[in-house]
């Protein structure tokens, strides 16, 4: 390029040597000498910003080049990732979305979610998840944290945000930039693993683990506040008979008919669980022993009147129930176990389809409802 730009110039310094070779020009030959040297270090000089200038060119429209290339990478990611991608102001209103984000709450467009929320604190469905993501912010970026969200007119998702602020020198806070992934699957699918890992698959109940864990934490309270406590241990009467006479599957709905006899028959904060086989437990917070023994008689009574049909004929049933109460501070769910089971044991002993109670005292109480009567003294 110098060399177009420069040709006059060229031309001049052609003409001017030459005019210095005529003899004529001897008595100015000094002066012009001196004046061509100037011409020619200036040309030089010129040449050299030029070519600078040509290299700066050319390394700006690589740079024009490159962030070209970087927008339409970004735009590619944007627009095709399966990710929500949002950008907010200093002040949370959003200011854009993906068309994943959109189609996360079921918005048909990105303009339109953005138009139809604002604000970002408006998807949180709880406003002190919006406040911990704030301060995590605030104290450097959010990663991976979850919180359940809705926008306007769309079902609850549980989302992991990970996001973090955008500063400029001098100027603090522009805003911030993050990226929402839908776990609500995964989330769900933690939780249907953890209720399965504490409930029976086939009556639903809480399994024996799960149960104890659950018997520990009251034994625990009734220990810190001095309340009662009661377990009953339930044993269907002639298990084995009925799954021969009827078969395992008659058996198998015979059990899921005692978890719902069982589930009726108690409180809200009463624990009741399959502990294995055809046996039961019943954890009885906040019962004494004579509550405790209304509740065994009402079971027993509600086992006793259900009836269910089979190609072999109606099934009926009983339990035997032995139950027994926290009387000591040394007692634990272990201890508690062994003397219900001890009970459990004399109920059947005693003739079945009856509740037996271990204490280191009486029976509080008679109920013919109990079948053939509360026993008179301990189980054990």
């Amino acid at each position: 390029m110098h060399k177009e730009v420069f040709r006059r110039e060229e031309r001049v310094l052609t003409l001017a040597r030459e005019a210095l070779a005529d003899d004529s020009w001897q008595r100015d030959a000094a002066a012009f000498s001196a004046l061509v040297a100037e011409y020619e270090k200036l040309c030089r000089q010129s040449r050299r910003l030029v070519t600078m200038g040509d290299r700066m060119q050319q390394t700006l429209g690589n740079l024009n080049r490159d962030l070209a290339e970087s927008e339409r990478k970004y735009r590619s990611i944007f627009e095709n990732v399966t990710e929500g991608i949002y950008r907010c102001d200093s002040a949370g209103r959003l200011v854009e979305v993906n068309p994943a984000m959109a189609a996360m709450f079921g918005c048909a467009s990105p303009e339109a979610f953005v138009a139809e929320v604002g604000l970002l604190h408006r998807l949180f469905c709880d406003p002190d998840d919006y406040r911990i993501y704030e301060a995590l912010l605030a104290s450097g970026d959010a990663r991976r944290y979850e919180a359940r969200v809705r926008a306007p007119g769309s079902e609850s998702l549980w989302v992991e945000i990970s996001a973090s602020a955008v500063e400029a020198d001098g100027v603090g806070l522009q805003g911030v930039v993050g990226v929402l992934v839908d776990v609500t699957e995964r989330k769900d699918m933690i939780e249907e693993m953890c209720r399965l890992a504490r409930t029976d698959s086939l009556t639903g109940m809480w399994n024996r683990g799960y149960f104890m864990e659950l018997a520990g934490r009251e034994l625990n309270r009734a220990r810190r506040k001095g309340g009662d406590l009661a377990l009953l241990m339930i044993d269907v009467d002639h298990f084995k008979a009925i799954n021969d006479t009827h078969g395992h599957d008659v058996g198998d709905m015979a059990l899921v008919e005692l978890a719902r006899i069982f589930g009726e028959s108690v409180r809200e904060v009463d624990v009741a669980a399959r502990l294995g086989g055809e046996e039961f437990g019943v954890l009885l917070p906040d019962a004494s022993a004579e509550d405790a023994c209304a509740v065994a008689a009402r079971i027993a009574r509600a086992v006793r009147s259900a009836a269910i049909e089979s190609v072999a004929g109606t099934l009926r049933m009983t339990v035997s129930i032995g139950l027994a109460s926290l009387e000591q501070p040394q007692d634990s769910i272990d201890s508690l176990l062994k003397y219900s089971d001890i009970a459990l044991y004399a109920a059947k002993k005693n003739g079945r389809d009856r509740v037996e109670v271990y204490r280191r005292s009486v029976c509080p109480r008679r109920s013919a409802d109990n079948g053939p009567g509360c026993p008179d003294g301990s189980g054990g």
